[in-house]
């Protein structure tokens, strides 16, 4: 099984659940979210101690927003402060020109201070892997890669398959989520691993030729955790766990 599992830490409802029973299921590595400079170092430095490591921080920029991009700019450096490398984020803008500039130019502050911006799988830059590749093409920045979300793929798209789209864009992908689903559009069931139609096995081999070694990290969401209760995502997580054993080779 790959070394780099990771969690989200809504997975358990907040990062403090999270770093007590993620080392239950054998993970060690955590996604936070973006929270400001003086909360995310020492909330880093709390996780470290309890021998979970921050991999990766989630966030959005609305790219029409000075704002919202110079919150992305604060980030960066607050998350080299706290040694994560990898900061996932959901853009939006409705004029796509300024959009690809300012994410040229997020990319070019992210570089700066060693942290690779890996965009999330969402409409309207990375509905699926045609506008990935364009998206990427026009930012033109080496530190604007791709985090490939193997169910959202499904969810905003018909008639597609998530291994067939990690094929086309896989050698612009930094990080990846892990989530199966059942494949209807627009669908919420976001089931365990292995329990939905994601080709796990398939996205593996693909991330393996690519000599992919970016964090791998479990998104468990929805109807799936909404109703349960601690020991219930902790199960859940567990399950996922079980079954990357059996099926990730990297």
């Amino acid at each position: 099984m790959p070394d780099k599992i990771s969690c989200r830490e809504g997975v358990y409802g907040g990062w403090k659940t999270a770093i007590e029973q993620l080392p239950k299921a054998g993970i060690h590595y955590i996604e936070l979210g973006d929270y400001p400079r003086e909360e995310l170092i020492p909330i880093a430095a709390a996780c470290r101690a309890k021998g979970v490591t921050p991999l990766t921080i989630a966030g959005g920029v609305d790219t029409d927003n000075p704002a919202s991009v110079e919150r992305i700019k604060s980030e960066c450096s607050a998350a080299r402060d706290a040694g994560i490398q990898f900061y996932f984020v959901s853009a939006n803008g409705k004029d796509r020109a300024a959009a690809m500039k300012t994410l040229a130019t997020l990319g070019v502050h992210a570089a700066t201070n060693g942290v690779t911006l890996c965009l999330e799988t969402h409409p309207p830059f990375c509905l699926n892997a045609a506008e990935m590749l364009k998206t990427i093409a026009e930012a033109n920045s080496r530190a604007v890669k791709i985090n490939f979300d193997t169910a959202n793929i499904m969810y905003y798209n018909e008639g597609i398959n998530s291994a067939d789209e990690l094929d086309k864009i896989v050698s612009n992908v930094a990080s990846v989520h892990l989530k199966d689903t059942d494949g209807g559009f627009h669908s919420l069931n976001f089931p365990v691993l292995g329990k939905g139609v994601v080709d796990f096995p398939r996205v593996f081999k693909t991330l393996h030729k690519a000599g992919f070694t970016g964090p791998l990290t479990l998104e468990l969401e929805g109807p799936l955790v909404d109703k349960l209760d601690t020991a219930g995502r902790h199960q859940a997580v567990v399950d996922c766990m079980k079954y990357l054993a059996k099926h990730a080779r990297l």
